[in-house]
């Protein structure tokens, strides 16, 4: 086997340590940060794996249910003469993630993920005497939740070649980052925008690998456990379940297409701290959870004679369905680099 297939072999997981909402990356939740960086080799490094991921995501179609509607549409239906409505317009949502990866033993890897999240808003707002106005929220950035994870190798039946193994992983998503930003006005920033969610979250995972070389395809599931945060807000708990084909077509390049499915529940805000429903349409848990099928093709550098390569990949939905109304992820750009030491 050439050198340069070794990084196809690593096992996918699906995890993230941004927010888990269903608002924007409710459509990737745990299943894109790690998942990326993970297909890059990180999880093989012999000694320590670091890898750098960014991420851009942006978001401007609204949905109900499965149909797109108008900003305009949204706000007129929910609008009502003598109180203002204010509904999202565009959202750009980034993030830089550092992963590390170290072999604790032959069958056990150990993973975390520091993120670094930005996001920025633009809204439209329908005042009391029914004036349209356009305005951007300041922007959010900061440290995201950090996350931690094991994965054990369950079964394999080869130790550098293997033509199938079975992989289980358990984590927890810690609460590293803010939770409580608030705006000029001293009220809560949308629970979405915000770096973290202030809850300790279970993180499970089962992939199975089925190499037929130079293919290799992976089936994996992931569930995120949401628990209710310090703040009293909880994100629905959320599935994730993809399949993954890598081909090597060169000495040095890999192509990869995914298909990423995400099933996510309703969020709840047990103190109603950031709920405001008869104001803001993404301040109402009613609008939050959904159904999502992404479609994911990336391309692989590796750089020759030594530990490093190089990731591309493109994220595109082909199939949202949301509960209430909800802006929904148009296309995701991750670009990631990894080297094994």
């Amino acid at each position: 086997m050439n050198k340069s297939t070794i990084p196809l072999l690593t096992t996918v997981i699906s995890m993230t340590s941004y927010v888990p909402s269903a608002f924007a990356l409710g459509e990737c939740g745990l299943s894109c940060c790690i998942g990326s960086s993970t297909t890059s080799g990180v999880t093989l490094a012999p000694n320590l794996g670091i890898s750098v991921q960014y991420e851009n995501a942006t978001m401007e179609t609204i949905r109900e249910g499965t149909d797109e509607v108008s900003p305009d549409d949204v706000l007129n239906r929910h609008w009502q003469k003598g109180s203002s409505y204010a509904i999202p317009t565009e959202m750009t949502m980034e993030k830089l993630s550092i992963t590390a990866a170290y072999p604790a033993t032959e069958r056990l890897q150990v993973l975390a993920v520091f993120p670094y999240v930005r996001n920025d808003m633009g809204m439209r707002v329908k005042s009391q005497m029914g004036m349209v106005m356009d305005h951007k929220m300041s922007t959010i950035k900061g440290l995201g939740d950090v996350s931690v994870m094991g994965l054990y190798t369950a079964y394999t039946d080869a130790p550098i070649r293997p033509t199938q193994r079975l992989t289980l992983g358990f984590g927890l998503k810690t609460p590293t980052g803010k939770n409580d930003e608030k705006t000029a006005k001293g009220g809560y920033v949308h629970a979405m925008m915000q770096p973290g969610t202030g809850s300790w979250d279970p993180l499970l995972m089962v992939n199975y690998m089925r190499a037929f070389y130079p293919l290799i395809l992976q089936a994996n599931l992931f569930y995120h456990l949401s628990m209710e945060g310090d703040e009293g807000y909880e994100f629905g708990d959320q599935l994730s379940y993809n399949l993954l084909a890598r081909y090597q077509v060169a000495n040095y390049i890999n192509l990869g297409l995914d298909l990423n499915g995400i099933h996510a529940g309703r969020d709840q805000d047990h103190d109603g701290k950031f709920s405001k429903p008869a104001l803001s349409m993404v301040d109402n848990p009613d609008n939050t959870g959904l159904d999502s099928m992404l479609f994911s093709p990336s391309i692989q550098f590796k750089i020759p004679n030594s530990g490093g390569n190089l990731e591309l990949k493109y994220q595109v939905p082909l199939y949202q369905n949301v509960n209430g109304y909800q802006q929904v992820i148009d296309q995701r750009w991750l670009f990631t680099v990894t080297w094994n030491f």
